[in-house]
């Protein structure tokens, strides 16, 4: 066998040896942050799955994508809390990266989910710096401007039903969503009420997440007319 020949031979070696070194590491430490999780959930009365395939298309809209894709759904917390179905889990995707398309990265998110009692119309805010939010195909939404300039010029209102989004965003909570920074992304999308922010699912992070979420529902519930309180429940 030539020299040349041997070389390559061993830098292929090297490199299938490394990068199965690496794949062995990368589970390893998945599989400690799978126990870390499960460990929390037991100790705070949530439920935790591994992961849930069927959540990759439970939801359309930000932060999700609308196309076929390789995300996965992991790390799946659930619970009640203060009476309504809590969910939390890790939404990840491998996507090209924006500067170099001949490389990707790794977009991750923990998407928390907060059930209503009834379909309510699309509503999302953001802050007016982020990236555009999206919906469901089917949705028609428009930039919905509130009385309050200093508000809009913090945060991006877009709603399917300008009387919903003027019920529930009334002068007290544009006032209070100013005062609590965390609170948005969030989104109303039917039967839900999306919260979610990047990065990978943490125990006490999705607490905080979900209570910020409940306190936004609950001051929603206490302010808004009777048929918005309805289906806010």
């Amino acid at each position: 066998m030539e020299p040349p020949t041997v070389l390559v031979l061993v830098i292929v070696v090297l490199v299938v040896t490394i990068v199965g070194a690496m794949a062995v590491t990368g589970s390893a430490a998945e599989r400690r942050r799978s126990r870390a999780l499960a460990a929390w959930a037991r100790r705070e009365g949530w439920s935790y799955d591994r992961e849930r395939p069927e959540l990759v298309d439970r939801f359309e809209g930000a932060p999700f994508l609308e196309r076929r894709s390789n995300a996965r759904a992991r790390h799946v917390l659930c619970t009640q809390l203060r009476g309504r179905r809590v969910m939390a889990y890790e939404y990840a995707y491998t996507a090209p990266c924006p500067r170099q398309r001949d490389r990707t990265v790794v977009n991750v998110y923990t998407v928390v989910v907060v059930s209503l009692p009834d379909a309510v119309p699309e509503l999302g805010v953001r802050q007016a710096s982020s990236e555009v939010m999206s919906f469901p195909s089917s949705v028609e939404v428009r930039l919905w401007r509130s009385p309050q300039a200093e508000f809009d010029e913090r945060f991006e209102v877009m709603a399917q039903d300008e009387g919903f989004a003027r019920e529930v965003l009334d002068e007290s909570t544009r006032t209070w969503l100013s005062s609590r920074p965390g609170v948005a992304p969030f989104r109303f999308t039917g039967r839900f009420l999306l919260g979610w922010e990047e990065g990978a699912v943490e125990g006490e992070g999705v607490r905080v997440r979900a209570d910020t979420l409940l306190d936004l529902l609950e001051r929603l519930c206490a302010g808004a007319g009777k048929d918005a309180r309805g289906r806010l429940g």
